[in-house]
């Protein structure tokens, strides 16, 4: 008869423990040659223990953690070291774009949370304008009310390559901002989100309140939409994170914890080079009047399609990483 599963993991733990112990010192490559055979032998009763979850408790967070331990273990064993390049290829070839898929539901309510907060800020502005003296930065109302944006003549002032790398350090740190804050049991994302959406909306309100919305639009077309869903994806990530905290199913709150935040990582890891690719589209062609507004509109569609494009269709063929085995 199948024990329970708390009286499965009670007794089985220390041995998984031990293997993910070996299998960190392997990656990092201080494993002696004399614990080979401990992995080895660890790695089969892990097997045997899949096979038993995979039996008796099928859909659990215990029989989809063996799952990962044992692919985990394989690999160190039995497949040769990967390439670096080759394995960062593989990565955005396939396992960025798949990750982002099968956390589509977090990704989806941080989409509906910052649309919330910019439909939230531009109400209040469009049907009270003096709500911009709480929502708007001042700043931005000085210019505004000059009928000037805060980017106009930015690239006479700063050479465009100085502007990339501040609005990509920015950017950065708006996105590592907005996962982490996941950690809050979720409620920092969730406040990041509508904080940034509020921020948008009410500034957009009132650029077309005082007759600046064509020009608001010319300046964000360009990078918007790729900038926009970088934004929405790290608070999926944020999302995702929180969710662990709050209900971890049959694991350790911290296990857990380390397993799913390991997926959400991927999302922000994977944004990173289109963080820098849309720093460069702000940077060099949002500012100023060199391009017209029909390029930068077209350009804006055409990357936030391609973007989009990849994450949802990259990967989808062939066997998925991190298959089950046993």
């Amino acid at each position: 008869m199948a024990s329970s599963l708390p009286a499965f993991v009670a007794r089985r733990r220390p041995d998984w423990e031990s293997l993910e112990a070996l299998l960190t010192r392997q990656r990092a490559g201080t494993l002696r040659l004399e614990e080979l055979r401990t992995l080895d032998v660890l790695y089969r009763r892990a097997a045997a223990d899949l096979a038993h979850a995979q039996t008796f408790h099928p859909g659990t967070d215990v029989h989809r953690f063996l799952n990962q331990l044992c692919a985990r273990a394989y690999a160190a064993i039995y497949q040769p070291p990967r390439e670096r390049w080759a394995a960062l290829l593989a990565f955005f070839r396939q396992d960025f774009p798949r990750t982002l898929r099968a956390h589509g539901a977090f990704v989806a309510a941080s989409a509906g949370l910052f649309l919330l907060g910019i439909l939230l800020g531009a109400v209040v502005v469009l049907l009270e304008p003096r709500g911009a003296e709480l929502l708007v930065p001042e700043n931005m109302r000085d210019y505004i009310s000059r009928k000037q944006l805060w980017t106009d003549g930015l690239l006479s002032v700063t050479p465009p390559g100085a502007v990339a790398s501040g609005i990509a350090t920015n950017n950065l740190t708006v996105t590592i901002v907005t996962f982490a804050s996941g950690l809050l049991l979720g409620l920092g994302t969730v406040f990041v989100l509508l904080n940034n959406g509020v921020h948008l909306g009410s500034v957009a309100a009132l650029c077309v309140h005082e007759g600046l919305g064509s020009k608001l639009f010319d300046f964000i077309a360009a990078h918007g939409p790729v900038e926009l869903s970088i934004i929405v994806i790290a608070g999926g990530a944020g999302l995702r994170v929180g969710q662990t905290l709050i209900d971890p199913g049959e694991l350790p709150r911290g296990q857990a914890l380390m397993l799913r935040g390991r997926e959400s990582v991927k999302l922000v890891l994977g944004c990173a080079p289109f963080l820098a690719l849309i720093a460069v589209v702000e940077g060099f062609i949002s500012p100023g009047d060199f391009f017209p507004w029909w390029v930068k509109t077209a350009l804006g569609l055409a990357l936030g399609a391609l973007f989009w494009g990849y994450l949802l269709r990259a990967g989808s063929a062939g066997p998925r990483a991190g298959a089950e085995v046993g």
